[in-house]
């Protein structure tokens, strides 16, 4: 009976081998004679690296690099095949002699059951390494797309492309998708920061117009004054009576060149009105036109916020009531934040205006 179970168990153990041997790859030999460009063999090393992948005959490859020497020019390696792999994958191959690279190639191997030439599984080859007997050098077979190579993909993908709008000699314009157009318009426009184009002429050139008289008659009835010309914007209209600021949309209104006064801020005989305001936009300059500024007006709160900071400080005008305040004699200005001093607290029911640039 023990020499029964003996048998059976080496029965055992042949079976078991031969699984195993079963589900080794099947592997090709690459073989050949590596020479160096002056005819003599080549004595070095050839390094191998692959990334894991499943081979075509379901083999699981483990990422792995191997050393395979070269003595007097004789080289031969067995490996996994990697056409028909169930993903792309090539093996990167660098040959090298005395610490120093000869030649870097990318291998794609197929199945053989006779052994290939370098050249035959060859598809990318730098270097002045020469192979084979017949003395050939190694030459691209094949092309490596993009997505062959590892990361390539998104870093291209970080680059900015040419737009569909990319012109020679022109600015650069970057388009809704981030791509490269040029800018469009004829070679005297002037360029915007938001990539449109127009003329450098008036158009972008401010007009003021500075302590205009109205035209109208200032008799005590007469409500409706003119203009000259147009203001633009229409916040941009400051008007002053006797030297007092007048609150817009409660003291006067302006449409067009048209300006009106409202009840009790109608000219009188023998009054003295007076406006300021702009034409023109300005490029690369904002204006805030009567602006309140932001805090509680409650004869305590000395703190209020203007929506930009001023720029520069001295643009600023700041009126309570219709009366011009003095810097530094009424309030103090620190970045976009007013503050008034002591005995200048506006009271409840107190109007604060403010122009200014930024």
């Amino acid at each position: 009976m023990l020499r029964l179970k003996k048998r059976f168990a080496g029965v055992g153990l042949v079976l078991c081998c031969a699984l195993r041997l079963s589900a080794s790859p099947v592997l090709t030999t690459i073989q050949d004679t590596l020479y160096n460009a002056d005819g003599s063999l080549f004595n070095g090393e050839v390094i191998i690296t692959w990334p894991p992948f499943v081979a075509a005959d379901g083999s699981q490859i483990a990422a792995q690099t191997l050393t395979v020497p070269v003595p007097s020019g004789y080289f031969s390696v067995s490996l996994a095949p990697t056409v028909g792999a169930s993903t792309a994958v090539t093996y990167s191959v660098r040959i090298s002699s005395g610490g120093r690279n000869q030649s870097t190639e990318l291998w794609s191997i197929p199945s053989s059951t006779t052994p290939l030439t370098i050249s035959q599984v060859m598809v990318v080859q730098t270097g002045g390494i020469v192979i084979g007997s017949g003395g050939t050098v190694g030459i691209l077979s094949t092309t490596i797309t993009i997505p062959d190579v590892v990361g390539l993909t998104n870093a291209l993908a970080l680059r900015p492309v040419m737009g569909t709008a990319f012109a020679e000699s022109r600015a650069a314009i970057v388009n809704s998708i981030g791509g490269i157009d040029g800018a469009a318009g004829t070679l005297s426009d002037c360029i915007h920061v938001d990539g449109t184009s127009g003329s450098c002429g008036a158009a972008s050139v401010v007009a003021f117009v500075d302590s205009e008289v109205p035209a109208g008659n200032v008799d005590g009835t007469n409500t409706l004054f003119t203009l000259t010309p147009a203001p633009f914007p229409m916040s941009s209209v400051a008007v002053w009576r006797n030297g007092l600021f007048l609150t817009p949309g409660v003291n006067f209104t302006v449409s067009g060149s048209a300006l009106t006064f409202v009840g009790s801020a109608t000219p009188q005989i023998g009054d003295i009105v007076l406006a300021s305001y702009r034409t023109a936009a300005v490029s690369g300059v904002n204006f805030s036109d009567a602006e309140t500024p932001g805090g509680t007006v409650n004869g305590t709160n000395a703190t209020f916020t203007l929506a930009n900071v001023p720029n520069p400080t001295a643009s600023l005008a700041l009126y309570r009531n219709g009366l011009h305040l003095e810097a530094a004699a009424d309030y103090t200005l620190s970045g976009n934040t007013i503050t008034f001093l002591t005995g200048q607290l506006p009271q409840t029911s107190d109007i604060l205006l403010c122009s200014y640039r930024y």
